[in-house]
């Protein structure tokens, strides 16, 4: 096994270990791509699932909510009011990540 030990964020450094046959051919660079490349495979995810509702609603999260805590009590829409919520929740957290991973590559 041979390791790898990347310079992540600048306070964190992980090691990898990785077979020898991978690791001889890998350069650490390209671990931070296939991350960033997780990272945007989450964003565009959770992006699509907000549009869902975008369409399903004809409108965005923060009126839909204002209408749904203000409207007479409809469980479905509550339903969908708290899976949008969190698939925005994940949405932010996950483009932070990827802009996070973005400013890595900066420092190499």
């Amino acid at each position: 096994m041979s390791k790898f030990i990347i310079n992540i964020y600048a306070f964190l450094f992980i090691t990898v270990k990785l077979p020898r046959q991978i690791a001889q051919n890998l350069q650490p660079r390209e671990i931070i791509f296939f991350l960033l490349d997780k990272a945007l495979t989450k964003v565009e995810f959770y992006r699509s699932k907000c549009r869902e509702f975008e369409y399903k609603y004809k409108k965005d999260l923060n009126t839909f909510k204002k209408e749904v805590e203000t409207s007479v009590e409809n469980f479905a829409l509550w339903d969908d009011l708290i899976m949008w919520e969190g698939y925005m929740q994940a949405l932010q957290e996950w483009e932070k990540k990827y802009e996070e991973l973005k400013s890595v590559l900066g420092d190499h």
